[in-house]
Formats: structure tokens, C-alpha cells, sequence
């Protein structure tokens, strides 16, 4: 155990997916629950982790500011895709420090990226409705040189889910489904 992970559970785990693929296909889900005006109540759907099903039972709220017509009552879609991302790092960065055993005093992370609402508005013809790019910094504080660090930082980057993806991009497939009274 170092930081507080399990570091020989983390070993058993790669071993058993280098062994059996499957078992490191991983799926995810939310579901969305409109409330009123721009807000709504996510829940966490059972996720899949190889052949095992794991119950969530987890619930948070997506709000706008006042400015965007919310009620300011939760954090907005990017802050959560933000904080998506913050997290993602900020355990590849944790779990790559424990392995290594690098003990971790202090650890935070900033990320922040613009939004020009003239896209999402589609007020000014080809605007862009993306974020205009995302920053980060980690502050840490451990027993390791800054190469070390700086080293965890670039695998935790490269080998982060949510990174990888916003970096690169996957397509987006929706369907609409009516639904009765």
C-alpha cells in the first residue's frame, strides 16, 4: 500500500488482463434526468470491469450559472468534463507514483480551458463550438526529483483514458428514442 492504492491488487490486476484481455474491457454509463431549466440529476449507471458487474449507485446535478439561464445550483457540463479529465490524470499520476513508491505529500491539479458561446449559440457563422483547448498544471509535493515527476506526468498524460480521448477524438453516435406519457 503506498498513497493510500492498492499497489499489489494494481500488480494482480495487469497481470490477469495481460493474461485474459477481456478482463481489462471496462464499460461505462450515465443516464441524465432533466429537472427544470438546465438542470439534471446524472446517475451512474453499473459499470462492466471484464467479466464483473459493478453496482454505483451513485447521483450528482449538472446546472448553468445564472448567466447561461441555470440556476447556478451544480457545475456546468465542462466543469465536469474538466474535472473528468483532472481526475484521470490525477490517478494515473497517483497509481504511477505508488508503483514506483514514491510517496506523495500534497497533489493537485488545476485544469481550465475557454468556450466561445458564439458557437454554442451559433450566433457568429464558424465560431467554434469546441473548447478552444485544455491546460493543466499538477502541483506536487513528494520525495522524488523533478525528472521523476515530470516523467509520471508524461505517462500519467499518455496512458489517461480521458486525455487520450480528448486529445484524439472518438466518434459520437446518437440516436433519439420517444418516449410515451
Amino acid at each position: 500500500m503506498k498513497n493510500g492504492i492498492a499497489t499489489a491488487a494494481l500488480a494482480e490486476l495487469a497481470a490477469e488482463v495481460g493474461e485474459r484481455p477481456q478482463q481489462g474491457c471496462v464499460a461505462y454509463g450515465v443516464q441524465l434526468n432533466w429537472r427544470s431549466g438546465t438542470r439534471a440529476e446524472v446517475e451512474a449507471l453499473p459499470m462492466r470491469i471484464g467479466d464483473e458487474q459493478v453496482s454505483r449507485g451513485l447521483r450528482w446535478e449538472i446546472d448553468e450559472p445564472r448567466q447561461l439561464g441555470g440556476s447556478n445550483h451544480a457545475p456546468n457540463p465542462q466543469e465536469y468534463l474538466l474535472s473528468g479529465l483532472g481526475g484521470c490524470l490525477m490517478v494515473g499520476f497517483l497509481v504511477g507514483a505508488s508503483v514506483r513508491g514514491i510517496q506523495i505529500e500534497r497533489f493537485a491539479i488545476e485544469v481550465r480551458a475557454e468556450l466561445d458561446l458564439a458557437g454554442f449559440l451559433g450566433v457568429r457563422k464558424g465560431a467554434p463550438v469546441a473548447l478552444g483547448g485544455i491546460r493543466y498544471v499538477m502541483h506536487v509535493q513528494a520525495e522524488a526529483g523533478d525528472a521523476e515527476l515530470e516523467e509520471l506526468r508524461e505517462l500519467a498524460e499518455a496512458h489517461s483514458p480521458n486525455a487520450m480521448t480528448l486529445a484524439h477524438g472518438v466518434p459520437i453516435h446518437g440516436a433519439l428514442a420517444r418516449t410515451s406519457r
